[in-house]
């Protein structure tokens, strides 16, 4: 039998496909793209693995001593839950950026710590015998009775556990203080190294008149071209600042050959342009007033050395590239003041928990009738009585005294009336809102001459120069015992800039190309967890 007859032969039992139009089908090429992904990156996370066993999962080396990434992980799962506590939830997307934050000055504060115990014991300086015992005191009871609690109100249980594992309740507490020791021997010595550089700081009575006098806090508004110091890569970053860069040239443009020029009009639709294109690529965002030590280093003195009315930028930042326009100042003096303050009666007028827009027509057309009857005699009191949905309608709707800070929006309804009269009809929040002023105590200039004003401004300046001093120690420490990243926080860091998304990318292809899966690419993160040494 030939060749081609043992073919047909086959074809007959269906042991070799009939020839005809053949109908490509992608998903094997799909298979061996995964497979060849996979490949890559078992023999990427082999090498990180057998560096990260390595090294010990350093994340940085201080001088001679190594600060772990399981312990910055430790501390900031701490961070975590402590906010959980307080309904907010810091592994959600829109926390992203607190998070950040957040694992930045864990990471701050351990190099900061081991900087200090370093030049503590170059220094030789000796811990108080007295006070660490009783720390120590306080870190045993603490984790005998964060023990006892895993027992409830078996008191008998606990202590027969205890004896059975360490023979008596001395030798379990022996065998605690052992370990927590070093721990509170390191914390202590980095706190007499902050006691020395507080200790090094005085203030006079005419540092105290100058600081008064000087600028205490500014009011600005900014344009923020985002980066992400994790994910960006060099040259993205330098593409950014050259956009930012070309928008703070376009501003200096406009503002000279328009008087008039509108920043806010202008960063609101810049930003709206850029992230049409890009999704998150820029942020307006009005600040109000801050003082120092409320935004990063960076941002802050700019802000406070530009003159009011200024637009100044790019000024970069771990959060980006910002365009900041300085509103208005005030002297340190006006932090001290004792604000305006009103107290009014409300009458509140809900939308409803159905349909928002329905709601809002139907308490706006209420809130014209209400007011329109208080016009004609109604006594506003009757008018809380008979139509506000307020919870506080029973005790006559009434507001204790706040200021503009603690209720803008009622406060400037407030701003132009007298005693006893009454506002327009005004939305706040899901409501329409009419209030009445009860009455009105006046702004009150802070003086020195005040002693309770006398201490709060010296403590404020002697905190601020602590933080300077602080900051010069470390600056000076970080010389003399070098600060590096570990390997591992190279190459997570490398990972996410590079390889990472190219997984990422690929990620998403397959998923389109299978409609199976998702495009999550796992996070190069070191999630052990062991206590913290703080």
């Amino acid at each position: 039998m030939g060749k081609e007859s043992k073919i047909r032969q086959k074809r007959k039992v269906g042991l070799v496909e009939k020839p005809g139009k053949h109908r490509k089908d992608r998903f094997p090429i799909v298979m061996r793209i995964i497979a060849i992904v996979l490949v890559v990156v078992l023999a990427t996370w082999g090498s990180f693995f057998a560096i990260k066993s390595a090294t010990g999962t350093i994340a940085y080396q201080v001088g001679t001593e190594k600060i772990l990434q399981s312990d910055i992980t430790a501390r900031v799962q701490n961070y975590i839950d402590m906010y959980k506590q307080y309904g907010m939830d810091l592994t959600t997307a829109e926390n992203a950026s607190t998070l950040k934050s957040v694992r930045q000055n864990v990471i701050d504060s351990s190099i900061e710590q081991e900087l200090f115990i370093q030049y503590a014991k170059s220094k030789d300086m000796k811990l108080d015998q007295a006070k660490l015992k009783t720390a120590l005191d306080t870190e045993v009871d603490n984790a005998v009775t964060q023990s006892q609690q895993q027992f409830g109100t078996d008191t008998q249980g606990f202590n027969d556990a205890v004896i059975a594992k360490y023979g008596s309740m001395d030798k379990f507490k022996a065998t605690i203080r052992t370990q927590v020791q070093p721990y509170v021997e390191r914390q202590q010595l980095a706190d007499a190294v902050t006691a020395e550089i507080d200790a090094s700081v005085t203030v006079s009575d005419a540092d105290i008149k100058t600081y008064f006098a000087s600028e205490g806090r500014v009011n600005a508004e900014h344009l923020l071209i985002n980066i992400n110091a994790d994910s960006d890569s060099s040259s993205t970053i330098a593409a950014k600042k050259k956009v930012a860069q070309a928008i703070y040239d376009e501003i200096v443009k406009q503002k000279a050959e328009n008087t008039t020029f509108d920043f806010v009009k202008y960063a609101q639709e810049k930003a709206a342009e850029l992230n049409n294109k890009t999704a998150g690529y820029a942020t307006y965002e009005a600040l109000g007033f801050f003082t120092k030590g409320q935004m990063v280093k960076e941002f802050e003195t700019a802000a406070f050395a530009a003159k009011t009315g200024d637009i100044v930028g790019p000024i970069q930042t771990e959060f980006g590239f910002h365009i900041i326009h300085k509103i208005a100042q005030e002297p340190v003096s006006a932090i001290y003041d004792t604000a305006e303050t009103v107290k009014a009666a409300h009458i509140v007028l809900g939308f409803g928990t159905g349909d928002q827009t329905t709601g809002a027509t139907a308490a706006e057309a209420l809130a014209n009738k209400v007011y329109a009857e208080l016009q004609q005699g109604l006594s506003f009191k009757t008018a809380i009585t008979k139509y506000s949905t307020d919870a506080d309608a029973k005790t006559g709707g009434i507001l204790d005294y706040f200021s503009s800070t603690g209720d803008a929006t009622r406060f400037e309804a407030l701003k132009d009336l007298k005693t006893g009269q009454y506002s327009k009809p005004f939305v706040d929040g899901s409501a329409y809102e009419i209030v009445q002023l009860l009455d009105r105590k006046p702004l009150v200039k802070a003086s020195l001459s005040d002693k309770a004003t006398y201490d709060k401004v010296k403590t404020a300046l002697e905190d601020e120069r602590k933080a300077d001093a602080k900051t010069a120690l470390v600056t000076k420490l970080k010389q003399q015992f070098p600060v590096r990243e570990g390997d591992w926080s190279r190459i997570t860091r490398w990972y996410s800039r590079g390889i990472g998304k190219v997984l990422g990318a690929v990620g998403q292809w397959i998923v389109k190309a299978t409609g199976k899966g998702t495009t999550t690419t796992p996070a190069a993160t070191d999630t052990t967890s062991t206590p913290s040494a703080q």
